[in-house]
């Protein structure tokens, strides 16, 4: 944000101007237990001044102020009309802030020389201590108090823990109160987290109690998040299992097991009723095959929240979904060939876990026998289609279908957790004279840890023809596939990774590759090694 203006041949070279500006709210937070927020920088025309300052969901009644003086617009030679000057706010978001709304900013001027505080206390507003695993040890962070005044010294009088959670924070290796911090000195303490033995996040308040001159006490957040790590054999979610059959009823039974990040449940299939389209309703009804008024889409629901579009579309996410879907889509169709599964990634998920996405029909109902029909599949990750077709036919009616994908593909680790809205999605073409395919199960498995981004190393761009060369370590005659991306977003979007070499045979160790005429037009771009499927 920008604000410009003259400055009036009023002010003089001895006043000082004060810069003030808050922001009521910090919105569109994915997770709620994140400390979230905006860390503020000021500049005055285009130069910077001061420090940053963080503008927080949990202390939300602080404004942000910065002082300057005449000199910092030019002196009194650009007093008056004419003279483009500006002050500006920069900001960066924390944790998982979208939006913060503006409450007031304004520019103030006063002849009265400011008396800094003596002593002044400088501490941290907040401190995160981050995710921990249930069962993980304790944890300890350093709190650094500062007296930042000119002559006094500060003297903490007090340290009292208190808020939410006070029970699981506890002050350690601190010096004997009161604590006396000469002008210009530091004196620090630490702060020890006792694991909780519940998923949930916890916080509590610190409160400080000194002579500062303005503030004689001061409040500093403590929070972390402790959450149940993915662990469930590998398989993030199911619908239905291998045994060749269904719960298609649609009723209230719900004979088909399911499962979703830990957790059992049970579902039933529902006869499709056309194809329908994103978002889809994820509080189906179900209904009897053959009811007209029976309610089912193409879009089955796990359990989580859903606010943020990742495909790139336009359509409205459903928001907070309570509880797993219990009715499902139970065929492709002729005319209703799409189905699609919403899920959120957990947090837990790590940047070299390897997913695979395997779908099973166990049946092709046609309208002639003697010819081999099915239905040609093809697998998307939020839009973008992962790998080639694979068809289902009924000479082979025993074989699933399954693709591998990549955290890369789900927009990687700044998507994680609750808010985006992820799905996976099964495409399908009819072949000969295939009427439909009933769903067996489809699950999402995970694997740890499988994925190895290949070291590169040596790069080098020639001035002389715009040649990016690089080298990497390299198992002699494995082939590799080289990707690039000016953006490292997912294959498909704006500089997303595209393949540009997918058979490089490896001929020593450390193996050479060069990129023709890159650098040409490109500020920045990045590239990444992987291992060819066999």
């Amino acid at each position: 944000m920008r604000w410009h203006f003259n400055v009036p041949e009023t002010v003089n070279a001895t006043d000082t101007l004060t810069f003030t500006i808050d922001f009521h709210n910090v919105g569109g937070e994915t997770n709620p237990e994140d400390i979230s927020g905006y860390d503020l920088t000021f500049w005055v025309n285009g130069t910077q001044i001061g420090d940053m300052q963080p503008h927080l969901d949990v202390d939300l009644s602080s404004a942000q102020s910065w002082n300057f003086d005449l000199d910092d617009f030019g002196g009194v030679e650009q007093l008056g009309e004419g003279f483009d000057h500006y002050v500006e706010i920069r900001s960066t978001p924390t944790g998982s802030a979208r939006w913060a709304s503006l409450d007031y900013v304004k520019l103030e001027v006063s002849s009265d020389p400011i008396v800094g505080d003596d002593p002044n206390i400088a501490v941290a507003p907040v401190v995160n201590f981050g995710d921990f695993p249930i069962g993980s040890e304790a944890s300890t962070e350093t709190i650094v108090f500062s007296n930042t005044g000119l002559t006094q010294d500060l003297v903490i009088t007090d340290l009292t823990l208190g808020g939410n959670n006070p029970d699981l924070f506890s002050i350690t290796n601190a010096p004997a109160l009161p604590i006396t911090i000469p002008p210009g000195a530091d004196a620090q303490i630490e702060v020890a987290l006792t694991p909780s033995a519940i998923e949930q996040g916890v916080s509590a308040t610190l409160t400080v109690t000194s002579n500062d001159t303005t503030e004689a006490t001061q409040n500093i957040f403590l929070a972390a998040n402790f959450f149940v790590p993915f662990n469930d054999e590998g398989t993030l979610w199911f619908v239905g299992t291998d045994d060749d059959g269904q719960d298609g009823e649609g009723d209230t039974n719900f004979n088909d097991p399911a499962f979703f990040n830990g957790a059992d449940f049970f579902v039933s299939g529902v006869q499709e009723s056309g194809e329908d389209f994103l978002p889809g309703n994820p509080a189906n009804i179900g209904g009897a095959s053959g009811n007209a008024a029976r309610d089912i889409d193409d879009d089955y629901y796990f359990a989580g929240v859903y606010n943020t579009v990742v495909d790139g579309g336009t359509y409205t996410p459903v928001g907070i979904v309570a509880a797993n879907e219990r009715y499902y889509d139970r065929a492709l169709t002729t005319g209703d060939p799409n189905m699609r599964w919403h899920f959120n990634v957990p947090n837990t998920v790590g940047p070299n876990d390897a997913f695979t996405f395997t779908i099973d029909y166990y049946s092709v109902d046609d309208n002639n026998s003697a010819g081999v029909s099915g239905f040609d599949l093809t697998f998307f990750v939020d839009g973008q289609q992962i790998g080639d077709m694979q068809p289902h036919t009924d000479d082979n009616l025993a074989a699933a279908q399954s693709w591998d994908f990549t955290l890369d593909d789900l927009g990687g680790v700044a998507e994680l957790g609750p808010g985006f809205d992820h799905y996976v999605e099964v495409k399908s073409q009819s072949t000969g004279s295939a009427r439909w395919a009933n769903l067996d199960y489809v699950k999402l498995d995970i694997t740890p840890g499988t994925i190895r981004d290949l070291i590169i190393t040596e790069i080098a761009v020639d001035p002389t023809n715009d040649n990016v060369s690089f080298n990497f370590q390299a198992k002699v005659g494995e082939v590799y596939i080289v990707e690039r991306s000016t953006s490292l977003l997912p294959t498909g979007q704006p500089g997303g990774w595209l393949e540009i070499e997918d058979f490089l045979e490896a001929e020593s160790e450390i193996q050479s590759f060069t990129d023709f005429r890159a650098a040409s037009g490109n500020e920045k771009y990045f590239y990444r090694v992987r291992v060819a499927e066999e």
